[in-house]
């Protein structure tokens, strides 16, 4: 009897899960936030954390989901787009400039 199984699979959403540069949250120290800065699957444990000196596991840690942008982020300019910005003349220039 065969499964669908896939051993690969887990280890693909694994890796995505604990990607480095994910804000994680100790386990056994609530509020400890850190941010995984390597993901090995060919170590034990994977994770390597930027402020940890020891690797840890997956269930070692929560992930923290990232602050989506709001909708403020992108801002009109309110300058008014009736005429184009002034610009000097060559002549300008080389006057301004001696």
């Amino acid at each position: 009897m065969s499964s669908n199984f896939c051993v690969d699979d887990l280890d693909q959403q694994e890796a995505l899960r604990y990607r480095p540069g994910q804000r994680v949250e100790l386990k056994a120290n609530p509020g400890v936030v850190d941010v995984i800065t390597e993901y090995d699957p060919m170590m034990v444990p994977p994770i390597w954390l930027a402020n940890d000196p020891k690797p840890r596991y997956p269930h070692e840690l929560s992930v923290l989901v990232k602050p989506m942008i709001g909708m403020g982020w992108l801002r009109l300019s309110k300058r008014s787009s009736a005429r184009p910005p002034v610009q000097q003349s060559r002549v300008h220039i080389a006057i301004g400039s001696r």
